[in-house]
């Protein structure tokens, strides 16, 4: 063993250093006990049924009238394009229109806007206009009374596109009656609830000025 005083050998298993005296054990390493693991910290559960119910209610509190009528039309729109526009196991007179539109592959009993937008490419515009409704909804709750104001003309304006032409055309066109899907109604429903919507909140907006 070597001495890490003056550097000279001893006997190994001495204490001492058999020249300097020195403590030949001061430079050894303590006797380290095994490491104890840390107890991981227990994660939190998960929320149960009724806390996401009263998460989900305290939302729906928290939305203004117009914010509720936007936020239920963006759904129904967005839905709605996704779901049949034309459904009927005979599409009768339009047959002959779509085939005159080079769509003949189309007769079938189920037609949604991502099948006509296949085709006439426009078509995407109506979810454009309706995703552009539910960014104004979220940015609305955040911004100043004359933002909202503003918002709110502008949701009007999404709303009054096609929400009741197609409405018009459900309640008063045979033909489209007999013919129209669970989505052009969600459509209709859902376009003029953001231009209601929209209207409310002016409305609103408009006492509150007062």
């Amino acid at each position: 063993m070597i001495c890490s005083s003056c550097g000279k050998t001893n006997t190994d298993g001495d204490t001492f250093c058999e020249f300097c005296g020195a403590n030949l054990l001061s430079g050894s390493k303590p006797n380290v006990g095994p490491a104890v693991a840390r107890p991981t910290p227990a994660q939190p559960p998960p929320p149960s049924a009724a806390e996401m119910a009263q998460m989900g209610k305290s939302l729906l509190g928290s939305l203004t009238l117009g914010e509720k009528f936007v936020g239920a039309g963006t759904i129904a729109a967005v839905l709605g394009f996704f779901f049949p526009w034309i459904s009927s196991p005979d599409l009768g007179p339009l047959s002959g229109v779509l085939g005159q539109l080079g769509a003949s592959e189309l007769n079938h009993v189920s037609l949604s806007g991502v099948d006509l937008g296949k085709f006439v490419g426009a078509v995407y515009l109506i979810l454009l206009t309706a995703i552009a409704s539910g960014v104004l909804f979220y940015f609305s709750r955040r911004a100043t009374s004359p933002q909202k104001l503003l918002m709110g003309g502008f949701l009007v304006m999404i709303g009054s596109l096609c929400g009741p032409a197609i409405i018009v055309l459900l309640l008063f066109v045979p033909l489209v009656q007999t013919v129209a899907g669970a989505g052009l109604w969600l459509l209709g429903l859902g376009f003029c609830s953001i231009a209601a919507g929209g209207l409310v909140t002016i409305g609103a907006l408009g006492k509150t000025a007062r």
